[in-house]
């Protein structure tokens, strides 16, 4: 009995030495890990939780917004005047004065330049000259054809001394005839030597001066009227079927930032360009102010349809399951399914508008081709 009690407390002692060395040992460990630490604590890390669900990137994720949206056809093209138009020289003459220079403004019937009259007066005066001349010996010829006539009837002169005299009546009557109007266009030449303009606009180009000679159909002046203008937009065969004439157009031009000036189509052309098969579309719009020119590049969209302040998402962000039209809002850490209506689709920006089963400021999944589900656990990344 005395043999099992010494044993017993000699286990005892030999496990009381373990744990005041094990003791000593950890509390050696503490005081270095705290020397190296400088002093401080350590801090025992604690494993995350994991999340049970999808985390998305912002990107993957859009917020629900209201915006002016439409669908409509792009083209573009180089604007022009509606209304432009070339002077020319009616006749060959010394410019003797220009009224006007490049860019004035002229109104229609305005005087824009002289030419010299001296050898159109002249040869006024010669036609005029011929005609008298013509006149009098018509006077004449008429005379002996009334006395052949009178003589013919008493049996004093021929039938062949008669048929004369009408001959030569005819003949001097077609002479005067000739020289009237030779001497209409000597007047009209000299009523040409005086150029007015015949539109109102302003002088694009100004090609003579004072002092030169200019020929027969030289060109003197353009003039364009910039109140209506017309950009020719060659638009893809496939798009024109949903073009026709009255639609509106909203353009952009260069250097006007994001200034829209209402358009609309004026005619669209019946056949096809060889070689890019599109279809000239003619598209005018209203210039009163004056600022656009010609030469400047204008973009635009011929409007098929338009929503304001439509319920807007991208086009990615809507679904086609089980026949059905869907979106997923992330609300709550939670994925909801929800049957939406789409009002419009096809925009310029991609984007879809939407009734009212969703809101704006909700937050939607714009990503495509990941399989989601009602109820589903989700989150943004990093939250």
């Amino acid at each position: 009995m005395k043999r099992i009690t010494k044993i017993g407390l000699s286990a005892a002692g030999l496990a009381l030495l373990a744990t005041g060395g094990m003791y000593v040992l950890k509390s050696r460990q503490e005081a270095r890990a705290l020397a190296e630490s400088g002093g401080r604590p350590a801090v025992t890390a604690t494993a995350p939780q994991r999340f049970e669900g999808l985390e998305f990137a912002p990107a993957d994720l859009v917020t629900v917004q209201t915006v002016d949206l439409r669908r409509a056809v792009r083209l573009s093209g180089t604007l022009q005047p509606l209304d432009q138009s070339q002077v020319r020289a009616e006749v060959a003459a010394t410019v003797e004065d220009v009224m006007v220079r490049r860019g004035e403004r002229v109104q229609k019937g305005q005087l824009l330049a002289k030419l010299d009259t001296a050898d159109l007066g002249a040869r006024l005066r010669e036609k005029q000259s011929n005609l008298d001349s013509a006149r009098s010996a018509l006077n004449l010829a008429a005379i002996n054809r009334e006395k052949a006539a009178t003589l013919a009837k008493s049996g004093y002169k021929s039938q062949t001394a008669l048929d004369e005299a009408e001959n030569t009546w005819r003949t001097a009557r077609a002479n005067v005839a000739a020289m009237e109007q030779q001497v209409t266009m000597a007047k009209k030449a000299l009523n040409d030597a005086a150029i007015y303009a015949p539109i109102g606009g302003l002088i694009g180009d100004r090609f003579v001066n004072p002092g030169e000679r200019v020929a027969v159909d030289a060109r003197l002046f353009t003039i364009a009227d910039l109140d209506t203008m017309e950009v020719e937009a060659l638009v893809p065969a496939r798009d024109v079927p949903q073009l026709k004439p009255g639609q509106r157009v909203v353009l952009h031009v260069e250097g006007f930032g994001t200034r829209e000036f209402d358009a609309r189509i004026a005619r669209i052309n019946p056949t096809a360009q060889s070689g890019t098969r599109s279809i000239p579309v003619f598209v005018l719009l209203r210039n009163p102010d004056l600022v656009l020119r010609g030469g400047m590049f204008g973009t635009g969209e011929a409007v098929l349809a338009e929503i304001d302040g439509a319920i807007a998402v991208p086009a990615d962000a809507v679904r086609h399951e089980k026949d059905e039209t869907v979106i997923y809002v992330l609300a709550s850490d939670r994925l909801e399914r929800r049957k939406v209506t789409v009002l419009l689709d096809g925009t310029t920006d991609g984007r879809v508008a939407l009734g009212g089963e969703i809101k704006p400021g909700e937050t939607v999944i714009a990503t495509p081709g990941l399989r989601l589900n009602d109820g589903l656990p989700a989150r943004i990344s990093g939250r």
